[in-house]
């Protein structure tokens, strides 16, 4: 485990750059540990934890960023993507058809057309395999 902070950085713009945010952070909290760029969102390890307050809302490519301590997923959830879900589909529907197999903490149909578009419901409990397989 890396010593420091991990921050959760929300709202990135798609051109900005792993460098670029390393330099950012790095100008106002000193040496940044790494930072793992994702489609807008990032991680960024720190030494300096106060550097959330001062980077919270900062401006970057005319987008504001949102900058807070990462909180880990808690252990007993897990994440789910659910594809080739109907365009007239609707979060009630898919959280009523997921609460038979346990509690849904959040659920969220993304409409789009390109390959990311889907549901992900997050569960409050574990998967289980259904018809036979005994799993999880």
């Amino acid at each position: 485990m890396r010593p420091g902070i991990k921050l959760f950085v929300g709202n990135v713009p798609e051109e900005a750059s792993a460098e670029e945010l390393s330099e950012l952070f790095s100008g106002v909290a000193g040496p940044v540990l790494g930072v793992a760029l994702m489609k807008q969102f990032a991680f960024v390890h720190l030494r300096d934890e106060a550097a959330a307050a001062r980077l919270n809302g900062h401006q970057l490519h005319g987008r504001r960023i949102v900058v807070e301590p990462s909180r880990p997923r808690p252990t007993n959830t897990c994440k789910i993507f659910v594809g080739n879900v109907s365009a007239a589909c609707t979060s009630g529907e898919l959280r009523s058809l997921f609460q038979q197999y346990g509690p849904v903490v959040e659920c969220d149909v993304v409409k789009g057309t390109g390959p990311a578009s889907g549901a992900q419901p997050r569960c409050g409990a574990r998967p289980r395999a259904l018809g036979g397989g005994g799993g999880g």
